[in-house]
Parts: C-alpha cells; structure tokens; sequence
C-alpha cells in the first residue's frame, strides 16, 4: 500500500509541475497548442494527440517505478544506542529533525516546510536496530545517502572527544 500512495503522490507532484509549465508556456505563447476555452479545452486537446498519449503512458510507467528507484534502505555498522547522539546530530547538520523516538528505532523529518511539501510527506528517514547488527537507514535514496556519508564523520568526531 505504502508503494502505491508514493506512486500517486509522485504522479500528483508530476502533473501539477507540468500543468504549470503548461500554463507557462499558453501565457507566454510559446506553446504549439492554441487553446482558447480554459483548462478542460486545453487538456481535451492535449491528449487528443499521439504525442500527449504516449507521453501520458510514459508518465503513468515512470510513476509505477517511481518508489522502487527513489526509496533505499542501508546497512551500517553502528550501535544505535552507544552512537545515539553523533547519529542525531549528523541528520540535524542535513536538515532533519527527530521527531519519533522510540527503543532501537528513529524518525527524523526535514526541518523544512518547503522540502516536505515537494516532498508530499514522504521526506522520513527512519533508523531502526537491525537483527543483523549494526542500524537501519531507510527513507528517500538522496536523504540516506547524506546520512551515510554523515554519519561516519559525527561518529569520528565523537570517538575522536572520547
């Protein structure tokens, strides 16, 4: 179900960008499409052609593969409870901020009110204890690889004032 939901908000996001450009490119009278009528006019016409139908259903094949692509979950070898603290301040220097904090597990959100409207909700980063050791880091593939790659340095700066 989670899959499903973050296709369609993708696929939201995607047509309310384009349906600006759209509107962009009639204001500026830059589009090939001269449509005078209003909006339902303009997208009557708009996949009334082959162009718009094939670009619709690459649209819709993008979107089915949307969450695969953009949602990751990495392994990494900390202790969840010994690294608590480098591991929260790491997410706090990429912008996040915890606001779940449970036993062996974390949900950070971004501090942000603009990332997490593009984001449509979907910008958590959740960090669990993992059963084969080490934590968790799943949420969007860009804020996990930030959190890779920060973290170690927290956890080096943090060993580094022991």
């Amino acid at each position: 179900m989670k899959y499903f939901l973050r296709s369609v908000k993708y696929l939201v996001r995607l047509v309310v960008l384009l349906a600006l450009i759209f509107w962009l490119m009639q204001l500026s009278g830059t589009s090939n499409l001269e449509v005078s009528g209003g909006v339902m006019a303009f997208i009557k016409s708009f996949f009334a052609t082959q162009r718009g139908l094939l670009f619709s259903g690459a649209l819709l094949v993008w979107c089915a593969i949307y969450p695969s692509v953009e949602f990751r979950r990495r392994n990494l070898n900390y202790d969840l409870a010994a690294r608590r603290e480098a591991i929260v301040k790491a997410l706090a220097a990429g912008r996040m901020r915890l606001v779940e904090d449970e036993e062996g597990r974390m949900v950070f959100r971004s501090e942000s009110l603009v990332r997490t409207i593009w984001w449509l909700g979907d910008d958590a980063v959740t960090i669990t204890r993992s059963p084969e050791g080490g934590i968790d880091v799943e949420g969007p593939r860009r804020f996990v690889m930030e959190a890779e790659h920060r973290i170690p340095n927290y956890i080096g700066a943090e060993s580094e004032n022991e």
